[in-house]
């Protein structure tokens, strides 16, 4: 019976193999992120889906420290979905079978990282989860499939994250068997292709002077799980988690916050941008909890008159 290996540590690796192990074709062999990584967005342990179904586990931050390969080197298949780093060689061709790899985007468009933040920053209305050969480099291996899905403007990050998961896990049960099998033809990439930019939670800084229709979006696209949009009071971070989006209106400077909002559905503290205003509802101060926006105001923490950003 051929084996495979399965290196994740997201959020839709526990349900994958939960999956796999269901329909008969199990790893042999689990491979995840140690604890100390947890602050990492979307981590999700494999400790537990390894008890669950006795499956070996490997818990490294380095995949390409040599004991993967170790490990690795007598299978047929290696799965590799939502690792943060390349997968270099010996580890890459250790598998007669190949490596394969998942990524949120319709290959070739949009290789590297943060691809669901840049995918709503872009406003793109539907992308692809695109199952692909992995090689030496970053998302450029061979195309297996691809499966589409839709981006709604309600749609936050976590909305995306959501639809993408469903979408990995169906694709890692339908393949890896035709792949174990050798039933599988993949085909190279389009020509041409872009390369999205690396980001990092620094570069979640809200900049009030911007339309409030491109303020939405950035907050959509930086919620949970990932670090979040952020602006400052008085020195002081303060992330913004959601908001609602009024599109025309306010002639105050940028960041003023000018009024409670005081409603069921569209609470939260109106704040004047570049163009058009935000329903700034869900907050949270550095360190701290998850607020609504309308309890720094009633606990003066948030006044009227007061500017973001500074």
């Amino acid at each position: 019976m051929k084996t495979f290996a399965f290196a994740t540590g997201m959020e839709f690796a526990a349900p994958a193999v939960d999956v796999l192990v269901a329909q008969g074709t199990p790893p042999a062999l689990l491979i995840g992120y140690p604890p100390a990584l947890q602050h990492r967005s979307g981590f999700a342990p494999l400790r537990e889906a390894s008890e669950k179904h006795g499956i070996p586990l490997l818990e490294t931050s380095d995949i390409n420290d040599g004991r993967a390969y170790e490990l690795v080197k007598d299978m047929d298949l290696f799965v590799i979905a939502g690792w943060s780093q390349l997968v270099r060689e010996p580890l890459l061709s250790a598998c007669p079978l190949g490596s394969i790899g998942l990524h949120p985007t319709r290959l070739p468009e949009g290789r590297g990282r943060a691809a669901l933040p840049w995918t709503i920053i872009k406003r793109l209305e539907t992308s692809a989860v695109s199952l692909f050969f992995l090689d030496e480099g970053a998302d450029t291996g061979d195309l297996i499939a691809q499966r589409e899905f839709t981006v709604s403007r309600r749609d936050d990050v976590g909305a995306v994250y959501r639809k993408v998961t469903e979408i990995n896990v169906d694709l890692l049960a339908t393949y890896i068997p035709l792949l174990l099998e050798g039933r599988v033809v993949a085909r190279p990439q389009g020509p041409g292709g872009s390369w999205w930019e690396k980001r990092r939670p620094e570069d979640g800084l809200i900049d009030w002077s911007r339309p409030a229709s491109d303020l939405y979006d950035w907050v959509r696209a930086l919620a949970s799980p990932y670090p979040g949009a952020f602006t400052s009071v008085s020195g002081r971070r303060l992330y913004v988690h959601s908001a609602d989006l009024i599109e025309h209106g306010g002639t105050e400077p940028a960041g003023t916050v000018l009024a409670p909002v005081w409603s069921t559905g569209t609470g939260g503290v109106l704040v004047a941008c570049g163009s058009g205003l935000l329903v700034v509802r869900e907050v949270q101060w550095e360190g701290g909890d998850r607020r609504d926006a309308l309890d720094l105001v009633e606990s003066g923490e948030l006044t009227v008159g007061a500017c973001l950003g500074t």
